[in-house]
């Protein structure tokens, strides 16, 4: 699949003098490995067009986690030679400390997050997701198939912030917005093109 990028920051000057940037990255599933935790899958991630912004680092190969009925999908701390979740990593998540990114089956109003965030960090910093509601024929997505939207319900992002995902069932992340309403920050992804996995 191949996912667009923007990001608009705020240089003092106002919308007229934003700093844009946008750019295209295809990423690739490359292996899957059972764990005791779940299910480990890696993909291969490259830059196949734009402009990243100055210091920005796109991962090569980021890894997401499957336990039971939910998945990791951001900062996934693993160990490409063994395969396996970093000691930090598993601690965190076998303590309750981590909040999964989807749980399913997605119904409208469902919530969850990390049972025991307050053990580790401030619980204003907690990272809670609610299903905010279903897109019907969403423009944003191929086929123009209907959607999850999935919202964040917690204040970490800081005041004026918001994140939303837009979540289709048999493809996956299809948009993201993270957004500050006060000043001028926005970050934006759409994907552009998906091909499904051969079937072996």
């Amino acid at each position: 699949m191949v996912y667009g990028y923007e990001r608009r920051d705020d240089t003092g000057e106002g919308r007229a003098h934003l700093d844009i940037h946008r750019w295209k990255a295809e990423e690739t599933i490359i292996g899957s490995w059972t764990i005791s935790e779940g299910t480990l899958v890696v993909k291969h991630v490259r830059v196949v067009g734009g402009s990243l912004p100055l210091g920005y680092r796109v991962n090569p190969q980021p890894a997401f986690l499957i336990r039971g009925d939910c998945l990791y999908s951001n900062a996934v701390g693993w160990e490409p030679s063994v395969h396996q979740l970093t000691p930090e990593f598993r601690e965190h998540l076998s303590a309750g400390h981590i909040s999964a990114d989807f749980c399913f089956p997605l119904a409208v109003g469902k919530t969850w997050g990390a049972p025991h965030w307050g053990d580790w960090r401030a619980l204003a910093e907690a990272k809670d997701w609610r299903v905010a509601g279903i897109k019907v024929l969403d423009p944003w997505v191929p086929g123009k198939q209907w959607t999850f939207r999935i919202t964040s319900v917690s204040s970490y992002l800081g005041s004026g912030m918001t994140a939303d995902i837009w979540f289709e069932k048999g493809i996956g992340i299809v948009h993201m917005e993270k957004i500050h309403h006060g000043t001028i920050g926005e970050d934006r992804t759409r994907l552009l093109r998906f091909k499904p996995a051969s079937r072996r």
